[in-house]
């Protein structure tokens, strides 16, 4: 059954039954009525039947124009035989307490029957005769169960009203979350999540979307794994033929003699560029896939760590006329890959003396959040930045900011900052870049410390 065929049902059955509620309201039970009960002064209620009773034997229908005082002013007595329409009095009855008496009567009881400004007792005024005139005594409402009465029948239309509004909410309002759920998960990189099965033997328009997100979802994955396995054969494949390239560089140079020493040398540094990039395909194609995570994770320090890429980047640095300095380092402990983290660190240092003027910067501290222990990694450089926008996009694969101020300054392969990301997830943690104030870039690193 489709959607819009559910709501028209489930609209019509709302209106069905909050008219019901005002329709049956009046005579409707509530908690009201019991503190009505309560109230009501049945005891002394018996004593005037039984006044009125022997005045009515003692001066007939002179003995009931008198009330006394304390019994209600609207009651009388009313003969127990059928089809009476006046009271001994011979004033007429109501269709409603002419059935009040009948109910009596057959009943030898008390009955009582509650209306929105009145209530009407009725039972036998003698009750060891057995054909006992009827007391029928009514009692106004006061002002305060008026109010009482009121808020109640509001109360009943609030509160019916709210569960079926509940219900149907719930019942369209879940699958949509699950659906963003689900959504979220996969735009999070969790190509494995899908729409929960429930969702989808759904037979409506919300079935029908779950079972399409789930197809989406397995397509793309299977995109991706293909993607993955592309990556990993064509580095490995690579390999081979730069072995051999090398080899026959080798024995090129050793023949060819210092007539070709400079094409010999450029044929070296685009094998070693070309090296250096299977490498970096390799070792992304295991990260993205989890092959690089199959051993067990260890416990590290972070400070060996930093202390090791930044002795890396000073000597890369000095090459360069550049200088890398730690302006904090704390120590803590984290559970995950040193090996990986290093590399990660490798390639960010490497990318900010690639575009820094004189300087890189390296700062590690320790934050402490309500639910968890953060490590922050801040590497940051003097130079130009990176194009407003462009701050998440630098951790794609084979995506290269055009460096022109210097011509000495080595190209990269556009994949150390996608290394670097997937190293971070590896490690439990994140990495994101933003624009500095004062110009130039900064990377952060965020692992998570072990308390």
């Amino acid at each position: 059954m489709r959607i819009f065929i559910r709501m028209l049902f489930i609209c019509w059955i709302v209106m069905l039954l909050l008219a019901a509620s005002v329709a049956f309201l009046p005579t409707a039970s509530s908690p009201l009525q019991d503190d009505r009960q309560r109230t009501l002064p049945l005891h002394a209620t018996e004593a005037c039947a039984r006044q009125q009773l022997e005045a009515y034997r003692s001066f007939g229908k002179s003995g009931l124009l008198k009330s006394p005082s304390d019994c209600p002013n609207d009651a009388r007595l009313v003969s127990a035989d059928n089809g009476t329409a006046t009271d001994l009095a011979g004033q007429p009855l109501s269709s409603e307490e002419a059935q009040l008496v009948q109910r009596a009567a057959h009943t030898h009881a008390t009955v009582i029957r509650y209306f929105p400004d009145r209530t009407i007792v009725a039972f036998e005024a003698d009750f060891g005769s057995p054909r006992s005139p009827i007391y029928l005594a009514t009692f106004l409402m006061t002002h305060h169960h008026l109010v009482m009465a009121v808020v109640s029948r509001i109360g009943r239309l609030v509160f019916l009203s709210g569960i079926l509004s509940l219900l149907v909410a719930a019942y369209f309002v879940r699958p949509i979350t699950r659906l963003n759920q689900m959504a979220a998960a996969f735009g999070g990189g969790d190509l494995k999540a899908r729409v929960n099965p429930s969702l989808g033997k759904r037979k409506d328009e919300l079935g029908d979307l779950g079972r399409t997100l789930n197809d989406m979802a397995e397509r793309i994955e299977s995109l991706v794994d293909r993607y993955k396995s592309f990556l990993a054969h064509a580095s490995h494949e690579l390999g081979s033929p730069l072995t051999r390239l090398n080899i026959a560089l080798a024995l090129a140079k050793r023949k060819g003699g210092k007539e070709l020493e400079q094409e010999h040398a450029r044929i070296g540094q685009e094998a070693d560029r070309l090296n250096s990039l299977v490498q970096e395909l390799l070792l992304l194609a295991r990260l993205e896939s989890g092959n690089e995570l199959s051993r067990k994770p260890i416990v590290f320090d972070i400070a060996a760590v930093v202390e090791e890429a930044s002795e890396n980047a000073v000597f890369e640095g000095q090459q360069m006329k550049k200088t890398v300095i730690v302006t904090n380092l704390e120590s803590f402990r984290v559970s995950g890959y040193p090996d990986i983290l290093l590399r990660a660190l490798d390639n960010v240092l490497r990318n900010g003396l690639r575009f820094a003027e004189h300087q890189v910067t390296i700062q590690v501290s320790c934050v402490v959040k309500s639910t968890s222990k953060m490590g922050i990694i801040l590497i940051e450089d003097d130079g130009p930045g990176v194009p407003e926008g462009s701050e998440e996009a630098i951790f794609e694969p084979f995506m290269t900011v055009a460096d022109e101020s210097s011509a000495d300054t080595p190209r990269g392969s556009g994949l150390g900052l996608a290394i670097a990301r997937q190293a971070a997830i590896a490690n439990g943690g994140r990495i994101f870049a933003r624009r500095r104030a004062s110009g130039g870039l900064a990377v952060v690193i965020e692992v998570p410390a072990q308390r």
